[in-house]
């Protein structure tokens, strides 16, 4: 029987995990269960699920069951003799756990984004061990199996182009929140849906591409696919290309992701191509989408910019979701500062931290009539 560790146990990647675990009793144990603070949803979890341990960044000791805490009990953590740790984190908060558990060679599946990409100079040739959960990373993983490294042509990954594909651009200023949230295709943490709606989570995902499978910009492909049927595309360079599909849903590359080299039912609804009709593609609008253009040269540039674009890009989000800023603002907050930002190439993690916390201060030094 596996173990594993669920971080972000109460969140979106964290439920559907548990989902899986609920239909391979037999095939998994849960050994510790990670979330923020102490809640209805993590105690439930707890008398359901029994594990050994249980992680809070902050609150009171849970009864029953061994509470690590802080940041000392996330060294604990990452020290604990379990199978697979599934790091569904959301944003830089999920940094040091990631880091943690490189460091001490446990085997990582995540859909953290934020820790693929400012870790990536720090700990680039590490990320060999990680198994992707995100559906476009384990679309590229899968494809990448039917040929060698050198044979590799390019990779494409598919986006949705989220609720404002057909918005037209003028009007992306009277965009609600929950107009944005509302995503036509995937169930998401607000914080990813709305990058999802400015197409940034599309540019985080090209930089981690890069990173994870260590794949040069230039051979980097984005292209719009409104029905999220195509999660990801490998051309080689015979001519051949190995596309990954299956129903948008992200029980299937985190299934994958615990099972793998075997794959396990995982109960979801079956792809009929005769239904759906027809796949469309194109290419990306960079001008209605900025975000995507600023992430990608983010990327290039590398160094300690794809560390300003995560933080930036966080901080802007929140204002957001806290209705302090339009949503047409979110790029401008975000160009902003990674003009203004100026860091050296992180050589530690350290370096890494210090960029963040420098970042969040240059952020609300230009913004500050927004942080209360």
């Amino acid at each position: 029987m596996k173990t594993i560790a669920v971080l972000g146990s109460t969140g979106s990647i964290g439920t559907q995990t548990l989902d899986i675990v609920r239909k391979n009793p037999e095939k998994l144990k849960v050994k510790l269960l990670a979330a923020s603070k102490p809640s209805q949803i993590l105690i439930n979890q707890i008398e359901e699920f029994k594990p050994e341990y249980v992680y809070i960044a902050e609150g009171e000791d849970i009864k029953g069951v061994k509470t690590l805490k802080g940041k000392d009990g996330l060294y604990e953590l990452s020290e604990l003799d379990i199978d697979l740790f599934i790091n569904g984190i959301a944003g830089i908060d999920g940094i040091l756990p990631t880091y943690l558990l490189l460091k001490n060679d446990k085997k990582l599946a995540t859909a953290n984004k934020e820790a693929i990409i400012c870790l990536g100079e720090v700990l680039g040739n590490q990320y060999s061990d990680i198994f992707p959960i995100d559906s476009e990373h384990s679309a590229i993983f899968q494809c990448l199996l039917s040929g060698r490294k050198e044979e590799i042509e390019k990779i494409t990954l598919t986006a949705s182009g989220g609720p404002f594909l057909n918005l037209p651009q003028e009007k992306f200023k009277d965009i609600t929140v929950e107009q944005a949230l509302n995503h036509p295709r995937w169930k998401m943490g607000r914080k990813v849906t709305i990058d999802s709606a400015t197409l940034m989570n599309k540019g985080f995902e090209v930089i981690e591409a890069h990173y994870l499978f260590n794949i040069p910009y230039e051979n980097i492909d984005v292209v719009i696919h409104p029905e999220s049927i195509v999660h990801g595309m490998v051309q080689y360079i015979d001519g051949s290309v190995i596309a990954h599909l299956s129903p948008p849903d992200m029980k299937i590359p985190i299934s994958y992701a615990i099972s793998y080299p075997d794959r396990w039912d995982t109960g979801v609804n079956r792809l009929n191509l005769t239904d759906i009709g027809k796949l469309t593609f194109f290419e990306p609008d960079y001008k209605k989408f900025p975000l995507l253009k600023i992430a990608k040269e983010c990327g290039i540039k590398g160094n300690a910019y794809p560390i300003i674009l995560t933080v930036a890009d966080e901080l802007s989000v929140k204002l957001f979701l806290e209705e302090k800023i339009t949503f047409d603002q979110i790029h401008e907050y975000v160009e902003k500062v990674v003009e203004k930002a100026q860091f050296n190439k992180p050589k530690t993690f350290q370096d890494v931290m210090f960029i963040i916390q420098e970042t969040e201060k240059l952020f609300w030094n230009i913004f500050k009539c927004k942080k209360n």
